[in-house]
């Protein structure tokens, strides 16, 4: 049997290192028919390239310095003298005179911060007309349903801002779609991704938006470094990253992001300006929590994932004394390096999230022993393994349409903040007052962001404190409605989406 030829090697832009095929089927046509050949990267055998291409009277070669360098002067020796290399700048002109474009494909997973940008710029000299930024319009990547699209696109309205999301654009907003949406002639201003939403590995759809002047902005509204985990390319410390939890602006600067903003989540104006729906009035003494056991796709996400037993043990007894075990708690238990790239990461946030589960569980637990039927769960079925047997665990609930009625109907609705955010908070720490409803929360450092005359009542520590928290705000109706006043009052002065999106803008 003959022996495969070893493929050469190289490090790739992230440090790993990858080699490097070289059959006809690793380059790939883009645009042009003429004599005249420019290739994107020449891969490990460039003496074999002429072979490929005996019609073409002209070669031309744009090569990624990195890979040049990596290969070495005996590679740049096998280059055949008839080979041109060119150099960026020459680009354009060598497109508009219909040369043949053909790209060595596996450039672009290795070197994407350097091909990426070159391949934009072939895709807009393709289009008919270059397309031009419309002031004031922003695009939503993301399904209708998705995280926070309701509230962002009554925000930019509010704003003064037209918006446009995939249902209307009739297509995903993505890097598959793009090319196409720019050729149709509309271009926003500025393109806002929900977690990167919209967004891909390798930076093709945010390089093609900059080619054609498109703003790119990402707000990380989960933990970002989880969010990370999925780039293979640096492109995304180019772009202005806003966060919910502040805890995180500096690991995400030394891992090189250039602007990175803490931008909690905020209060929806139409939900401060709807009357309070109290139509429930059997929740009228109790303490309702609406939430998940477990976030959908939890398994396949942490997978290979386990907990160490000592530090588990140490968590366990740290949420009895009130103490917060984080995600930053578990990178320094763990001596979890890099941060990124790669995935190695997630071994923490398992460890942070299943300590979020405990938190939950723990509280969830004390309240029903303490409070009897005056604890109602809308969950999934997952609760009914993690509470004692007879806790009222009721179905999920539709947010929009029946969450804000229950928020308003009950005594309180508890809030239990994932430890993924170190200095997090929720949505139900805005939701819950702009509905009309009394907030009780565990006290997450993120809550400075408000008065602290404002959180004092409404917050506990230690899991055994919660029931006595909720007795006293149950039993205390105007210090309830004095509470609810002065929090709506807050929110609409300084923490409804608009005064996010206006920061964002800023910025």
């Amino acid at each position: 049997m003959t022996e495969r030829p070893k493929r050469p090697t190289v490090r790739d832009e992230l440090g790993r290192p990858q080699s490097l095929p070289a059959g006809p089927g690793d380059f790939q046509a883009l645009c042009g028919h003429g004599p005249e050949v420019l290739l994107l990267g020449l891969g490990p055998e460039p003496e074999a390239l002429p072979a490929l291409f005996p019609e073409a009277r002209a070669l031309r070669y744009l090569e990624c310095p990195a890979m040049a360098a990596q290969l070495g002067e005996g590679w740049r020796g096998r280059i055949p003298p008839k080979f041109a290399e060119i150099h960026p700048e020459d680009l354009p002109a060598l497109l508009a005179a219909g040369a043949r474009v053909v790209l060595y494909a596996p450039g672009t997973r290795l070197f994407p911060l350097f091909w990426e940008p070159l391949l934009a710029k072939v895709q807009l000299a393709l289009l008919r007309h270059a397309p031009a930024p419309r002031p004031r319009l922003a695009w939503l990547p993301g399904g209708q349903a998705d995280l926070l699209r309701t509230e962002l696109r009554e925000a930019f309205e509010a704003l003064g801002w037209s918006v446009r999301t995939a249902t209307d654009a009739g297509a995903p907003l993505d890097a598959a779609a793009l090319p196409a949406l720019l050729a149709a002639g509309e271009c926003p201003e500025l393109y806002f991704s929900v977690n990167f939403c919209g967004l891909d590995p390798l930076g093709k759809a945010q390089h093609l938006l900059a080619a054609a002047g498109v703003r790119t902005a990402v707000w990380c509204v989960d933990n970002p470094l989880h969010l990370l985990s999925g780039c293979k390319s640096r492109s995304w410390t180019e772009l202005p990253l806003f966060v919910t939890d502040d805890w995180f602006l500096e690991p995400l600067r030394q891992l090189g992001a250039r602007s990175v903003h803490h931008l909690p989540l905020a209060a929806r104006v139409a939900d401060l300006d709807r009357p309070a729906q109290q139509g429930l009035p059997e929740l009228k003494n109790s303490l309702v929590f609406v939430g998940r056991s477990a976030f959908p796709g939890k398994e396949s996400f942490f997978a290979g994932c386990r907990l160490p037993q000592e530090p588990w043990a140490q968590a366990q007894a740290m949420l009895q004394r009130g103490e917060r075990p984080h995600f930053g708690w578990w990178l320094e238990q763990l001596g979890v390096q890099p941060l990124w790239p790669g995935t190695e990461v997630r071994q923490a946030g398992y460890c942070a999230e299943e300590t979020g589960r405990a938190w939950r569980a723990l509280c969830l637990t004390q309240a029903s022993q303490a409070l009897g039927g005056g604890l109602t769960i809308h969950g999934d079925e997952g609760w009914n393994a993690l509470l004692p047997k007879g806790t009222d665990v009721r179905p999920p609930v539709d947010y929009y349409t029946a969450l804000p009625a229950i928020a308003a109907s009950a005594a309180c609705c508890l809030n239990l903040t994932s430890p993924l955010l170190p200095r997090g908070l929720t949505q139900r720490h805005f939701d819950t007052w702009a509905w009309g409803g009394t907030l009780l929360s565990d006290a997450t450092p993120g809550l400075n962001i408000f008065p602290a005359e404002l959180t004092r009542e409404l917050t506990f520590q230690e899991p055994a404190a919660l029931a006595g928290r909720f007795r006293a705000l149950a039993d205390d109706a105007a210090l309830r409605r004095q509470l609810g006043e002065a929090w709506r009052g807050l929110l609409r002065r300084e923490h409804t989406y608009a005064h996010r999106l206006a920061r964002v803008l800023e910025i």
